[in-house]
Formats: structure tokens, sequence, C-alpha cells
């Protein structure tokens, strides 16, 4: 036997052991056969299909790239260049790829269903569905196009559009991967709890081993205050995955709700052995020593947070947080930086100024209030606040004036009514002093 026909022989090993699931081996025998005939464009591509089944994208992008330095017009290999290049984010290389096929062959309908992926990523979902009715005219019907198309028009909020092309996938593709989880994100988005809690049973049905399904249902169960249900689904998120780091996060949530604090702590830390910078877990962490009353740890985990890149909500919430823990400096920081991610938040707007009031800096603090009105006109706090500002100050009109704007919001409110007692007593003294200076000017 000839080196040549070992290589062949280990080529047809390969493809045996790729059928069969057996990754590690078809690699192996792969590499051997490339390592004796490196000039076989097949045997890359091949190379590519199998780190590719092992999710090793990079690598197999480089084998992809060496098959199409063989056979250049090869149209499955630019194809399959294109798919890796959009699941690695590279989206203009992707899209290069696949206006490369449609120069060499238009009629592959592929390269037109991929590109809606590519264009939607980039936010060009006017491109994404241009792609999608090229692509009709090769192939009326295809649940991969319907399914990236649903993708491009959930992500714009056009839930209903997207809910007709996933149901168009089910009806054609009964087994399509992860529809039924789509078509749930898209009733959840649109309030409907119970008809997305049936897609994602139905998806779990037919993959049971699929965690972010079973993590969703969780989560989707918490909302609907379906506690001890979601619990049981975080547990056998746990039994498949035990370090799992987010099912341990909302264990130890539900832990915090029954006011199992020692319990609760135990899960966070579980959480943070898995994942260090998981997003709350150290700020989760502080409330709970919060509510222990260890001020140094407390404070400890919510700088540990604040030292993180963190979403909106999160922010919000630790800002929150170090107000409690009379930490104005960083609460103002946290508030701040909610706001350079949305500046129309009008609660984080609204406790940047119960930061800066607090830390006696009250026209920074009127500002602010003014600008969280400005977001949410009837703001019943944020007048209340201007009022106690403006009290500060001595300027009773405008106190009074902000006063009257909260009653007609609350008229009944027991705080504003108090308050509207004390700015009476306090223009009442105002008044009198001014008589008594002007009988001493006599």
């Amino acid at each position: 036997m000839t080196e040549w026909d070992d290589a062949e022989q280990r080529a047809e090993k390969a493809h045996e052991f790729y059928e069969r699931g057996r990754w590690e081996e078809a690699l192996s025998e792969l590499r051997a056969a490339i390592a004796i005939n490196p000039y076989n464009g097949s045997w890359y591509f091949n190379l590519g299909l199998t780190l590719d089944m092992m999710d090793r994208v990079d690598e197999a992008l480089e084998a992809y790239r060496r098959a199409l330095e063989m056979e250049p017009e090869d149209v499955e290999i630019l194809n399959n260049l294109g798919i890796d290049c959009t699941r690695s984010g590279r989206f203009d290389d992707a899209i290069g790829f696949f206006k490369r096929i449609e120069a060499i062959d238009p009629s592959f309908e592929p390269c037109y269903c991929n590109q809606i992926i590519a264009y939607a990523e980039k936010g060009q979902h006017e491109l994404a569905e241009q792609m999608f009715y090229q692509a009709r005219q090769y192939k009326e019907t295809c649940p991969t196009c319907l399914y990236n198309m649903g993708n491009s028009l959930y992500s714009r909020g056009l839930y209903d559009r997207a809910l007709w092309c996933w149901q168009q996938v089910l009806e054609h593709e009964p087994d399509h991967p992860q529809v039924h989880a789509r078509i749930a994100e898209a009733y959840w988005a649109k309030g409907q709890r119970g008809a997305a809690r049936q897609h994602l049973i139905e998806e779990i049905r037919s993959n049971p081993g699929d965690l972010d399904t079973l993590l969703d249902l969780g989560e989707l169960m918490l909302e609907m205050g379906q506690h001890e249900a979601a619990a049981e689904k975080f547990r056998q998120v746990l039994e498949l995955a035990p370090d799992q780091p987010t099912a341990h996060f909302h264990l130890a949530q539900l832990a915090m709700a029954r006011h199992d604090l020692d319990v609760a702590l135990g899960g966070f830390r579980r959480v943070l052995r898995g994942d260090p910078s998981f997003q709350a877990a150290h700020l989760q962490m502080a409330v709970v020593f919060h509510k222990k009353g260890d001020r140094p740890a407390a404070l400890y985990h919510a700088s540990c947070e604040l030292a993180q890149q963190l979403d909106e909500p999160t922010l919000v919430s630790l800002g929150n947080l170090f107000l409690d823990l009379q930490q104005l400096p960083n609460a103002e920081v946290a508030f701040r930086r909610a706001l350079q991610r949305n500046g129309d938040n009008a609660t984080a707007r609204h406790n940047l100024a119960v930061a800066l009031l607090l830390a006696r800096r009250i026209d920074e603090g009127i500002e602010q209030c003014k600008l969280a009105l400005k977001s949410q006109p009837g703001y019943m706090l944020a007048m209340h606040n201007l009022t106690l500002a403006y009290m500060t100050r001595r300027d009773y009109a405008r106190a009074r004036y902000w006063l009257s704007k909260a009653l007609e919001q609350a008229p009944d409110d027991p705080q504003l009514k108090g308050l509207q007692s004390r700015l009476r007593l306090k223009i009442f003294w105002q008044t009198l002093r001014r008589l008594v200076g002007k009988r001493t000017k006599r």
C-alpha cells in the first residue's frame, strides 16, 4: 500500500467517524490524511465541517480558507466561510463571501438565505428583507429563510410579523431547531405569557437537554409568580450542568425572597465561583449583607459590582443600594453610568437628584429633578423633592408651585399633606419676620 492509498483510507475512516458523531476520531484521521497529501481541497473542507461540529469556529475558518485556495469557485466552501464569519461576528467578511457566490452562481439560494442573518446582525434590516425576497425567487418556501427573517423582524419589535414567519417554519418543518423557543420569545415580548410557556415546553420536549430553554422557562415562571415551578426548572438545569451560574443565581434570589439569607449567600458565592463577573451577583450579596447588618461586607460587594460593566437596570439598583448605605459619591457614579446608557431614564435621573440633594449640591439636584420631569412629566417624587429643595433655598414661591403640582398627582398623599403643613408654617414665619422687620425700622 502506498502513502497515497493510506491517506485515502484515513479520509474514508474520517467520513465514517463523522457520520457516527465521533468528531475527535474523525479529526485525527483527517489530519493524518492531510499530512500525507496536503493538496486535496475536499479534505480541508471536511476538516472544516468536523471542526464546526466541535464549535471550533476559528480553526474551521482556517480549514475552509485552505480548501478555497485549491478550489476558489466552490460555492459550498464560500457558503461555509460566510456562515462561520457570521458565527464569529465578522459580518462584512461574511457578506463578501456570499456576494462572491452570487457572482459565480446567482441561483445558489443559501447565499441569500444566510445574508439575512449577516445584515440583520449589522442592523441593516431593509437589506435583510431584500435578501429574503431574492431567496424566494429561487426557492418559494425555505424554512431557514423564514426563520432568519423572523429573527430580523423580532429584533425590530415587529412581533406579529416575526410570529407569522416562525409559524410558517413550523408548518413546513415541524422539527426545525429553536423555532418553538423563538415563538415563545415573541409571545413573551407581547405579554402573552401562557402562550410563551406552552411553546417553551414544546421546545423542551423536542430537545430535553437544552439548558437555555430550561432557563427561559424558569425565568418566565418567575415572572408569572410560579416560584416553586421555576425553582424546579432551575434544579433541572443544575442536574445537567451543576455549575451553571444563572440557575444558581435565580435559586439564590428565591432564597432571598423566603428571607433565607444564609442559603442565598451560599448560592451567590457559587455563582461567583463559576463566573466571577456574573452581573448583579455581587450586588445581591451586598443586599444580603445589608439586610444582615454587615455594612463593611455590603460596601465591599457593592464596590466589586460597580467595578464591572453593567446594564442600565443593575446600575440603577446599585445606585439605590449606595444611597441606602449613605455612599453618595458611588451612588452618583452608578446613576450617571445608567444615564449614559439611557438619558431618558427618569428613575435614574431622579435618584441622582436625591444623591446630589443629600450632598447639599442643591442647584445640581434641582436641575436633575427637572430633567426627570422632562422624561416623565407626572413624576410626583421629583415634584416632592423640588419642593424640599426650594424650601432649603427659602424660595417658598417655587416650593409652593411644585407642591401644588405634586398634589395634583396625589391629592391624598399623607407625606405631601405633611409637607404642605410644613410649607405653610415656613411661609407664616417668613411673613411674620418681614412684618417685625418693618416695625423695627419705624
